[in-house]
């Protein structure tokens, strides 16, 4: 890894491609560029095929971009790295693992006796709300509950970047919205840097500070939105009736209707 300045997450003109079996190439993502800043959370939202869990895989360095340059704290990424956690949508405790030692998992493949002696899974679980549930198995908890140990075990690595890829596209309404009020407590409490993928414009407007909006054949950034919604994990009602919200909305949903004609 190569040291820089910025402080946050970096995108610099990244492109991607894949080449089909006809033989012809694929363009999945065309000239990608955004910044965000430490301790802001973003939204990657946009239409299905836009390339948004694409490029946030080749953020974790789980695939490689054809052209451009991706930053973590200055940091290039050259690959997977502890600098950066991710959390999946489908389910991804390991089941013959307890949800205390799924949570020290990454702790203990770095060899971090010292933060296990110290209470730093103990501090997690109880920050994902679990406390009582350290003994349990992953099949004996529900949906909501096994994602509340996928991203206690990111953060109890401590990673500069969190990224989530429709962490909560499986649960039901309700669980949804209290996994969206929790995430923005953590990250309050642990001024976490956060990226995620999400198709949902309510829970894009409700949890980003920026909004990154794509769209499709090829994957690019149509534009940038910075909801300056008052954050609340408590009255979340309140931010959706805001006339900012309302309109906000308005805008992106004819923004998706737009891309939807386009590929028509």
């Amino acid at each position: 890894m190569t040291a820089g300045t910025h402080s946050g997450l970096t995108v610099s003109g990244v492109s991607k491609r894949f080449l089909l079996r006809s033989g012809q190439t694929l363009t999945a993502l065309d000239n990608i560029n955004f910044e965000l800043p430490k301790t802001g959370v973003g939204v990657l939202l946009g239409p299905s095929g836009c390339g948004k869990s694409t490029l946030l895989r080749i953020i974790a360095g789980l695939e490689t971009q054809d052209e451009g340059d991706i930053t973590v704290d200055g940091s290039t990424v050259l690959g997977p790295g502890i600098d950066r956690g991710m959390v999946f949508q489908n389910y991804s405790s390991f089941p013959w693992l307890t949800v205390e030692e799924n949570v020290a998992f990454g702790l203990k493949a770095r060899g971090e006796a010292l933060s296990l002696r110290e209470g730093v899974v103990p501090y997690f679980i109880k920050a994902v709300k679990l406390d009582g549930f350290e003994r349990a198995y992953p099949h004996q908890l529900s949906g909501g509950m096994q994602q509340r140990v996928a991203i206690a075990r990111s953060l109890a690595s401590n990673p500069s970047l969190l990224l989530m890829d429709e962490p909560f596209g499986a649960l039901d309404p309700e669980t949804r919205w209290q996994m969206q009020s929790l995430l923005l407590e953590i990250v309050h409490q642990e001024r976490t840097t956060v990226l995620m993928v999400s198709h949902d414009i309510e829970e894009a407007l409700y949890l980003g500070d920026v909004v990154f909006f794509m769209g499709t054949r090829p994957g690019r950034l149509l534009e940038t939105i910075r909801p300056g919604l008052e954050k609340s994990s408590t009255d979340r009602d309140a931010i959706l009736d805001f006339d900012e919200y309302r309109f906000l909305e308005r805008k992106i949903r004819q923004m998706m209707r737009a891309q939807s004609l386009d590929c028509a």
